[in-house]
């Protein structure tokens, strides 16, 4: 036997051994991370996905397996960066609504444009919704649930204080609030508003007053424009000059029960939670509850806050990432999360579908208002810096420590120094 000849068969004799070997020596299963940040105390979240929705998804996907890891929003941030810094990022995780751009800008969530434009859903979400989850006309999420922020009244005591509808305008707002407040010396008895000392408050009355955070372009702050103080003077005059709410906040009624919902508001402005928390503590009080959107100043404005579901670029199965996303987008999977947690699907045919929407007609309103008047908050990789520093000015301008005009300006530097140190990059 030739010297060639003896080469060639014990190739194929290594080969044989392979082939054998591969069939004794089952792969084990593809893994995919799923993070997921929002999911209610009492284990609902967990029990739909746990026991249903990703059972049914590897059913459909044999030889996938997807661990699912529930994550506080104080560790959420902490343990990106760290997944990311090592090469193991999530393959599908939860963000909010200020997280697009800083993802977008440092890399950390996959562009999903050319799968979206096959997929053909786009249409089906609120405009509000998608919009979180786009920068520079890209998009890298899928909205997840929403929550549109509205005006709750009493329809009761609105016409006891000879109104026949809420109020429209910020001044109308300030009347009509004063009518309702009842007040013993310093103390409240019952609110006209209840309002948290809020950078959101004070962005959707800016919104109200055609303001603007920051240019088009991202690149310099307008908090130092005429509207944007007069929108700052506003919410302070609803506590100072027009004395409707107190700076601290009202006191909880005993057990914890929100402050609308325990009868000590006339008005607030409040996501669908105002909705839960009086069908939770005052069923009663329901059929006297209005919503509205919040009144306007120069344009209507509901804003709306949406968490979405981003993918990982480090992911090693994008495909079979995308279609876990999708799956979890599908309709009937979407409003049963969304009915976890009482929170609004951000797709049409999801609340269609929602029979939680449907048990809660009072909802129906926030889809409508949302659909309507709603905005989402512009993208930019600073948002974690600039609503820690607008808290600040906010804060600043209401506990009386620097007049609007001086909170905004003085933050309005901070801000352009901010925006210059990306620009110079």
């Amino acid at each position: 036997m030739n010297r060639t000849r003896i080469v060639v068969l014990f190739a194929l004799a290594l080969l044989a051994a392979g082939l054998l070997s591969g069939c004794t020596h089952r792969q084990g299963p593809v893994e995919l991370e799923l993070w997921i940040a929002d999911f209610s105390s009492d284990g609902k979240t967990r029990e739909l996905l746990d026991k249903e929705l990703i059972p049914a998804f590897e059913a459909a996907h044999p030889g996938v397996k997807v661990n699912t890891q529930y994550i506080p929003w104080a560790h959420l941030d902490e343990k990106l960066t760290i997944s990311f810094a090592g090469g193991v990022a999530p393959d599908v995780f939860q963000v909010g609504a200020e997280y697009v751009g800083g993802l977008a800008y440092r890399g950390m969530a996959e562009p999903l444009d050319d799968r979206i434009a096959k997929w053909g859903a786009k249409d089906d979400f609120f405009p509000a919704s998608w919009s979180t989850c786009v920068y520079r006309g890209r998009v890298y999420g899928l909205p997840y649930l929403s929550a549109p922020r509205v005006l709750l009244y009493r329809k009761d005591l609105l016409k006891q204080a000879g109104f026949d509808h809420p109020p429209e305008t910020w001044e109308e707002l300030a009347e009509a609030a004063q009518a309702m407040t009842v007040r013993r010396g310093p103390v409240f008895e019952l609110a006209g508003m209840n309002l948290p000392v809020s950078w959101q408050v004070f962005v959707e009355f800016l919104w109200e007053n055609g303001g603007r955070i920051f240019n088009e372009e991202g690149t310099r702050s307008l908090l130092d424009s005429p509207e944007a103080v007069e929108a700052l003077q506003f919410y302070c005059d609803l506590y100072h000059k027009y004395q409707v709410c107190p700076t601290s906040g009202m006191p909880v009624a005993g057990g914890g029960v929100p402050v609308f919902a325990s009868r000590r508001a006339a008005m607030e402005i409040m996501n669908q939670f105002g909705i839960y928390n009086v069908r939770k503590y005052a069923p009663d009080l329901l059929p006297e509850v209005g919503i509205a959107p919040t009144p306007k100043r120069k344009r209507r404005v509901v804003s709306v806050y949406t968490d979405w579901l981003a993918m990982s670029p480090q992911s090693k199965h994008k495909d079979l990432a995308w279609d876990l996303m999708t799956f979890l987008m599908e309709p009937k999977n979407l409003a049963a999360y969304n009915a976890t947690m009482f929170f609004i699907p951000p797709r049409r045919s999801a609340v269609a579908a929602a029979g939680f929407m449907k048990e809660n007609p009072e909802l129906q309103e926030f889809v409508r208002l949302m659909d309507q008047y709603g905005q989402s908050l512009p993208a930019i990789p600073e948002w974690f810096e600039i609503r820690t520093g607008l808290q600040s000015a906010v804060s600043a301008a209401i506990y009386g420590t620097k007049t609007p005009e001086q909170a905004l300006r003085d933050y309005s530097r901070e801000l352009d120094a901010l925006l210059a140190e990306r620009v110079k990059r």
